[in-house]
């Protein structure tokens, strides 16, 4: 069984996308849409999932990205906490206990959808 990579599962997802277009064109012209929507389901199941985009794809947002969790490979879960200077993203790893604070290519870092906000604790 082969293992594509990511650029190939994106690559088939937009494939299917354009053909789903293409032959919706058609349907509308002959009126049998349902078969085509069937197909494309039918497709979907035998492919990878689509993976999640990376940061690499994502313009960094502060009020999206700022404390957001992204899952990178090494480490896991970590909390990114800026872009660096020489187009890096800088991140916290609170698992790692020689080196929590650290910075990934902009590919390598998966946003997880989780973000963490800073509280002031009330004693």
């Amino acid at each position: 069984m082969p293992n594509p990579t990511r650029a190939q599962i994106l690559n088939a997802h937009e494939a299917l996308e354009e053909l789903k277009n293409v032959a919706l064109s058609a349907a509308d012209f002959c009126g049998d849409t349902e078969k085509y929507l069937a197909w494309k389901s039918e497709i979907i199941a035998a492919l990878p999932p689509k993976p999640q985009p990376t940061m690499a794809e994502v313009e960094w947002d502060d009020d999206k990205h700022y404390l957001a969790e992204a899952k990178y490979e090494p480490y896991g879960s970590v909390i990114m906490l800026g872009p660096a200077d020489d187009g890096l993203i800088e991140f916290f790893s609170p698992r790692l206990r020689e080196c929590r604070y650290d910075s990934a290519y902009r590919g390598t870092l998966t946003p997880t959808g989780k973000r963490y906000t800073l509280t002031e604790a009330q004693e």
